[in-house]
């Protein structure tokens, strides 16, 4: 995955980056049957992936589950020179009723299981403004990392300026019963007093996250050459992956480049399918607007369309708790697209 950023607005977005850990508790009556929602209208709310910094583009970029049910979103900003600049997340299971996103992270990647997920969190030590401005003190502060080692493990976040980064990296477990009283706690996200992450993967086995070295070049698509492993649940770090390890390869769908100089069409997209118990319904975008409309054959009563929000859907999980959309930017600028990506969540 491509991580991009601008230089002139690394400072203030990363200074100021946002973390939010929602759990999503599901009803515990779940209704199951046509009977039982024909008369109900869902409860929906709608989460901007990417809370930070737009970039002068952004590319939309998912992932499912093997079985659909769970998503990752990720909103990848890119600057002007093609400097990085950090990425916003959502992620989503309708199986366990859960749901986060955050900001300002370099990389992230879900573990083979889907029960972890990996990031790379990021931060600024040196501003680009002027001389540079060393930001060292604050986020050693921050991230409980001494200043010698964030000092060594920093690299370069601009071509054009002092501006430099650095990668710290965490996890957070997805509790499988988000409802019990000790899933908030479990789930809060976990970082690790380490100068390191730009890239994460996991292993194959799903015990291991590694974390690739720093960019060579100040570039949003450097890739790591060299791998370190962390072992999330006891923050173990060893130099070097296990010669005999393999890293997960996720499989992420590339949506459309969100720039403000090329123009989206916010009329309508492809209808999605979705199947909610033995219901079955299509997700619309007509008009701008996205609908949910029931198609289950032989219902006995019809209901009118449910309105889900502004925007186009992009892709949903299978039983449409999440939909990834395109909706009109809530806070308009003149330097960044006219829409966001976001997920509405759809809770019945």
């Amino acid at each position: 995955m491509r991580i991009r950023s601008s230089s002139n607005n690394l400072e203030i977005i990363l200074s100021g980056a946002l973390l939010a850990l929602g759990g999503c508790v599901v009803d515990s009556g779940q209704k199951e049957t046509t009977a039982d929602t024909a008369h109900l209208a869902p409860v929906v709310t709608v989460t901007p992936v990417n809370r930070g910094t737009h970039g002068m583009a952004e590319r939309v970029l998912w992932a499912f589950s093997p079985d659909s049910k769970a998503v990752l979103v990720v909103a990848d900003p890119g600057g002007v020179e093609n400097e990085p600049v950090p990425n916003g997340f959502f992620f989503g299971d309708e199986a366990r009723g859960f749901q986060t996103q955050m900001d300002s992270v370099w990389d992230v990647a879900p573990s083979p299981d889907w029960k972890w997920i990996g990031f790379g969190r990021a931060y600024t030590v040196v501003a680009g403004g002027g001389t540079g401005t060393d930001l060292l003190t604050d986020v050693s502060r921050r991230t409980s990392i001494d200043t010698a080692t964030l000092r060594a493990g920093s690299f370069p976040a601009s071509g054009m300026s002092l501006a430099r980064a650095v990668a710290q990296p965490g996890v957070i477990h997805i509790p499988d019963n988000p409802r019990v009283q000790a899933a908030a706690d479990s789930a809060v996200p976990k970082l690790f007093p380490i100068a390191r992450g730009w890239r994460v993967r996991w292993t194959t086995d799903g015990t291991t996250l590694a974390l690739g070295n720093s960019p060579a070049r100040a570039l949003d698509n450097e890739p790591s050459q060299t791998w370190s492993a962390l072992d999330p649940a006891t923050g173990a770090l060893h130099g070097t992956l296990p010669s005999s390890a393999k890293l997960a390869d996720v499989k992420f769908t590339g949506g459309p480049t969100l720039d403000r100089s090329l123009p989206i069409d916010m009329n309508q997209s492809p209808p999605i399918q979705i199947q909610r118990g033995n219901q079955t319904f299509n997700i619309q975008s007509e008009r701008g607007v996205i609908t949910l409309v029931e198609t289950t054959p032989g219902a006995a009563t019809r209901v009118p369309p449910r309105v889900v929000g502004a925007g186009i859907a992009l892709a949903a999980t299978a039983g449409g708790r999440y939909i990834i959309a395109l909706a009109p930017r809530s806070k308009s600028d003149p330097n960044e697209s006219a829409v966001e990506p976001v997920v509405y969540t759809v809770t019945w």
